[in-house]
């Protein structure tokens, strides 16, 4: 079995062209033509326990600095062959199986040598489950700040939403993103071994704050099907000076704002008049005190959302630095910690072309490739119409692999 290189348009447009040869472990055979610059890589996937390997699985090898990627399905024990060009990979395993999904990622995995001598390596496979509260929406990129000259990049939101078939109830919740701030930026944090799988910290290290939904337990529920909006960094009409933005001084949206904290005027702005005060996130614990503004990367953040177990005293260990903090692993940016478990839903976003992984596969087992700045375009989870239809409200897709649950839009969903 053959399967053609994909080839990937990057934001510079550029088309990147090449042949490449993709064949299952079972049938490697045939001559090619450009073997003499092709390696061989052998991936044999590892399960769960109670999980059997399934023949006809895709595993996907993305190179990492081109975004090209080559496909290959999996035999009865669960391995695949590729014959591919020399360079870093990114090599992704996604399935599901009876509602659950299973997922796993080995990162920068490096074929440096041609020939038929193989590189053999495992991939771990883990089970990762759909969340019932979900990251619907990301509009991190800003857009055009026409009529007048520039960009606009304060009118950040990102919607939440019910994919559950009973209501769910927002107090409590937490939100963040994960360190560091860019998927480009050199990441500590997360390490990987000889053999490209990765290495993460005991904690989920978020940057800068953690923001809360406030209520007492009931206060704020969300129907099957509804969403929730929050205004990231402003939550005004940015319509009345920049058409191509969006009203985020709406009544039933959310807010992250805290004046005590963050000063700026002009990059964390004071929520608009429709905006309740019971709809401002709490800012439970901020650790920069130098830092003016609270903002989301504008490229390529990863954002998580979660719940701290129930019983547990959450405000009592936010203020235990001892406990709670912990400082990058060789260098100096602090992040509070929040266990792996915690976290209902996360979404990652990558931008450029030497991207690192910040979520565990059990959270998200890919990124989603954001290509281009100040146009107004969104990160946009995908609609799962089939089941929209059977259930009568919206159902989205949810494999906890944004790369196959996300698309990209051209124009913000609360663009009027």
């Amino acid at each position: 079995m053959t399967v053609a290189k994909h080839t990937a348009l990057t934001k510079f447009g550029a088309v990147l062209l090449a042949a490449v040869l993709a064949v299952s472990c079972t049938s490697f055979d045939d001559a090619h033509p450009y073997d003499g610059d092709l390696a061989t890589l052998e991936i044999a996937s590892v399960y769960p326990a109670d999980y059997a390997p399934a023949e006809g699985t895709e595993i996907k090898a993305t190179e990492i600095t081109n975004g090209s990627y080559y496909i290959a399905k999996t035999d009865n024990k669960g391995c695949v062959t590729f014959r591919i060009p020399r360079g870093a990979y990114r090599i992704t395993i996604a399935e599901q199986r009876e509602g659950n999904h299973l997922n796993g990622t080995l990162e920068e995995v490096r074929l440096t040598s041609a020939g038929t001598e193989p590189v053999k390596l495992e991939l771990p496979v883990f089970l990762s489950i759909s969340g019932k509260i979900v990251i619907k929406e990301i509009y991190c990129g800003g857009c055009p700040q026409a009529p007048h000259d520039g960009n606009l990049q304060n009118d950040q939101y990102v919607i939440l939403h019910n994919n559950y078939n009973q209501t769910q109830y927002l107090d409590g919740l937490c939100f963040g993103t994960l360190a560091p701030y860019t998927s480009a930026s050199d990441n500590n944090w997360v390490k990987t071994d000889s053999k490209g799988q990765l290495i993460f910290q005991e904690f989920a290290p978020i940057i800068e704050c953690v923001w809360q939904f406030q209520g007492k337990g009931t206060d704020f529920p969300l129907a099957p099907g509804e969403d929730a909006v929050i205004a990231i960094r402003g939550a005004v009409d940015f319509t009345q000076d920049f058409p191509l933005s969006v009203n985020l001084n709406q009544e039933d949206y959310f807010a992250t704002f805290d004046r005590l904290s963050f000063s700026s005027n002009t990059q964390h702005l004071t929520p608009g008049d429709k905006i309740r005060p019971e709809r401002i996130l709490r800012m439970l614990k901020k650790l920069n005190k130098s830092t003016t503004a609270y903002i989301i990367a504008i490229q390529s953040p990863a954002i998580v959302i979660f719940r701290p177990k129930e019983g547990f005293d959450f405000a009592a260990y936010l203020n235990d630095d001892s406990r709670c903090v912990a400082t990058e692993p060789g260098g100096n940016t602090k992040c509070i910690q929040v266990p792996w478990e915690w976290i209902l839903d996360g979404v990652e976003v990558f931008y450029s072309t030497n991207n690192h992984k910040r979520l565990k596969p059990e959270v998200d087992a890919g990124a989603f490739p954001f290509s281009i700045l100040y146009q107004g375009h969104t990160v946009h989870r995908k609609l799962d119409e089939k089941a929209s239809a059977a259930a009568g409200y919206e159902i989205y897709v949810d494999t906890n692999n944004s790369s196959e649950d996300f698309e990209e839009r051209e124009t913000q969903s609360l663009h009027r």
